[in-house]
């Protein structure tokens, strides 16, 4: 009876997480930004790579047809002085952990270089401003989207900001 009762529990457990998690996700308009989607299986974790710039400017990104708005940073590289358009996340996720950055600050930005409509973009995992700011988007061990994390990863996460 003890052990019916405990997987009675726990099952009840699973389900309210489930729940949270979904409710979390839903609340947030993330048309095609999804994890496993067309745009997410563009990042190959495998493939990430780092550079250093200033940021010239943010503003909202459609990568693709048929998403929700984005936000994105225009970074001027360091090395060669191009600038690369860089795909932060969606704006309803993006929007509110940015509020204090601005442009004209150095950049480093950690992700991977796609190919969209014969362009190419960065897809961002991580972003650091100036000395003191860091913002993560996707986990470093496989990419996944922080936007795709239950509530309680997503917080684990953010705490842990390195």
């Amino acid at each position: 009876m003890l052990k019916k009762t405990g997987i009675g529990l726990l099952m009840i457990v699973c389900l309210v997480v489930l729940a949270v998690s979904s409710a979390f996700a839903e609340g947030m308009n993330i048309k095609g930004w999804e994890k496993g989607g067309k745009y997410d299986k563009l990042y190959d974790n495998t493939d990430r790579d780092v550079f250093k710039g200033t940021l010239m400017e943010i503003r909202e990104i459609t990568p693709m047809d048929g998403m929700t708005e984005g936000i994105g940073i225009v970074v001027r590289d360091k090395e060669d002085g191009e600038k690369v358009l860089v795909h932060l996340g969606p704006k309803d996720f993006v929007e509110p952990r940015i509020k204090d950055l601005r442009p004209g600050v150095p950049v480093k930005v950690y992700g991977v270089l796609v190919e969209i409509d014969g362009e190419y973009e960065y897809m961002c995992a991580k972003l650091k401003a100036g000395e003191e700011r860091k913002y993560k988007f996707r986990l470093t061990k496989d990419g996944a989207p922080f936007w795709s994390l239950s509530q309680e990863d997503l917080k684990r996460e953010e705490a842990g900001i390195e």
